[in-house]
């Protein structure tokens, strides 16, 4: 249990800096914050309502009270009465792993897993190249069944996801079953690339080459930008961009692969809370080739904004895009971090983002050019196991620019 502090000071520590100056006088110090405290509370009933219920837990409840559990709930508290769906709340190790994620860099062993069923098993679905777990000799389709000695079965997914990862230099022991066969692996964590494009040449041979972006952070412009050269490279010369599941991400790394894109004239036009206005732009170099998009009801917010902008930029005769899947999940607003002095920060949405030329989309959606649901057969596979024989989403966006 970690020491006690009166919850007002976590409540309204912002304030208290703006009208409590440090004073010789420790006794001083104290009467003129009792003094402010109590002035700047008589304004705001509901940090009244929060310290009645402050006092009187702490005067009666039988258990120990988890201080720093309890500021984060509160401020999770003041966040979810707000009504922003999008906002978040998140401690000081939770923002760091976070922004380290965002960066492209994360510690780990290098790969990318789902949930493999309902025996409690955790598939490996992608391995980061040179990471610890290529090293290693793990592969794609291997069934992680025991972290540390302990089956997944028992533990759970997401409390055996916990235990693989961990601090940089540490060993983490799995356990896989491939081809029937347990095989035991040890690699030791450090920092890895994450991969958030990857790409093929559909079927194997011909000039479509399929994009698939599951997210946009800092290091996507560069993986996407690769990408399309090793495509041209093996003469490719029309492109499938699947933004299935893509919910989004940072705005810098959505309007650098735009600009990549697309020709000369705007990008993004940015409306905020406090009335600042930000508007893109492109350059004249641009992609020239027949693209298609993919999308469905889990591609969002930054996602979103590259499928309108390709088709706005279509509809005025500058671009050669078609639209392929089903209607996006509809989020038009952007969200900004503001960090806290512990290191913890929370965000919350501060502004409207509209395409290029059409209106937002924020509660409506993108709904495509052809709309197509997902097959039964190719739900049942499972998204991330599809391939290109199965996906009926992805052939008829391959037979759109033929």
């Amino acid at each position: 249990m970690t020491k006690k502090t009166p919850l007002y000071v976590v409540v309204i520590v912002a304030v208290i800096a703006a009208v409590v100056t440090f004073n010789a006088s420790f006794l001083f110090f104290e009467q003129k914050y009792n003094s402010k405290l109590n002035e700047t509370l008589a304004g705001y009933s509901y940090f009244d309502k929060l310290l009645s219920v402050d006092e009187i837990v702490r005067a009666n409840y039988i258990g120990d009270i988890d201080d720093d559990a309890l500021k984060a709930s509160v401020v999770r508290g003041y966040l979810s009465g707000i009504g922003d769906k999008y906002s978040l709340y998140m401690t000081s190790t939770e923002y760091d792993e976070f922004m380290k994620e965002q960066s492209g860099n994360a510690v780990g062993i290098g790969v990318n897993v789902i949930y493999g069923d309902a025996s409690g098993i955790i598939e490996i679905i992608n391995v980061l190249p040179d990471s610890p777990a290529e090293e290693a000799g793990m592969r794609e389709g291997d069934i992680i069944v025991s972290v540390a000695g302990k089956k997944v079965a028992d533990i759970g997914y997401y409390a055996a996801l916990d235990m693989i990862r961990g601090e940089e230099g540490t060993k983490a022991e799995l356990t896989v079953v491939r081809d029937g066969t347990e095989i035991p692996f040890t690699c030791e964590r450090r920092a890895v690339k994450t991969l958030s494009v990857t790409y093929h040449v559909f079927g194997g041979s011909g000039n479509v080459g399929v994009i698939r972006l599951t997210e946009f952070n800092s290091t996507t412009p560069e993986q996407f930008k690769n990408a399309v050269s090793k495509l041209k490279d093996d003469g490719c010369d029309r492109f499938v961009f699947d933004l299935r599941n893509n919910g989004g991400g940072e705005l810098n790394s959505i309007l650098e692969v735009l600009d990549y894109l697309l020709p000369e004239g705007p990008i993004a036009h940015i409306y905020y809370r406090t009335g600042k206005e930000s508007h893109y732009t492109s350059d004249a170099a641009c992609l020239e080739a027949r693209v298609a998009v993919l999308t469905n009801g889990r591609t969002a917010s930054a996602a979103e904004l590259f499928t309108s902008a390709l088709r706005d930029y279509t509809q005025h005769g500058d671009y050669d895009a078609v639209l392929v899947g089903t209607k996006t999940y509809g989020k038009g607003v952007l969200q900004s971090f503001y960090k806290l002095k512990d290191g913890s920060a929370f965000k919350i949405s501060t502004g409207k983002y509209n395409p290029p030329y059409s209106e937002n989309y924020d509660g409506i959606g993108i709904t495509p050019d052809i709309v197509i649901e997902l097959s039964e057969e190719a739900a049942s596979v499972g998204f991330y196991k599809l391939t290109d024989e199965n996906d009926n989403q992805l052939i008829a966006a391959v037979n759109a620019i033929k």
